[in-house]
């Protein structure tokens, strides 16, 4: 379906927590349409605890940071969503570690509604604790000066409405 989609002069966005043999599988299949491609990879923590906390079953950091790094080596478009930021007091190192593989935006958003997440319930009050109190306006607005002339860094709407209610 892919491939059908670009011999057709399509422009696509793949958005993925990715696992790096599907990215090569796929960078190897469409060299010809590279330029028409834009990967966006999930990756909302450096630490593949959180990850595996957050995303049970996804790739751990390391892989979701092979495949980018794979996919920019391999001459493709690249992008990052750090939505949810699963780490905010991370959230400045994990630009600076993915940044370099990037050629489009890393999108950074908070974590909307987390009470309502389905997750380990004898984890969950602690866990989404850490993530309110990572989420504060003091904390938001100090990864927004810290990033805020980075030409890649792009603000999802829920960061940016907390940034302007601070």
């Amino acid at each position: 379906a892919l491939g059908k989609l670009l011999a057709s002069g399509n422009r696509v966005l793949i958005v993925s927590k990715p696992h790096l043999e599907c990215i090569k599988r796929m960078c190897a299949d469409f060299t010809q349409y590279r330029q028409s491609i834009l990967f966006r990879f999930t990756i909302g923590a450096l630490d593949s605890a959180i990850l595996k906390f957050w995303e049970p079953g996804a790739p751990s950091f390391e892989e979701r940071l092979a495949s980018l790094q794979h996919a920019f080596d391999a001459g493709y478009r690249t992008s990052v969503s750090a939505e949810p930021m699963l780490d905010m007091p991370h959230a400045v190192e994990l630009f600076h570690r993915l940044s370099p593989f990037v050629t489009d935006r890393v999108w950074i958003g908070k974590m909307n509604r987390p009470r309502n997440c389905i997750a380990d319930w004898q984890r969950i009050d602690t866990e989404i604790g850490q993530i309110e109190a990572n989420q504060t306006a003091e904390r938001l607005l100090a990864i927004y000066k810290a990033l805020k002339d980075e030409p890649k860094v792009a603000w999802k709407d829920s960061f940016a409405a907390a940034i302007a209610a601070a």
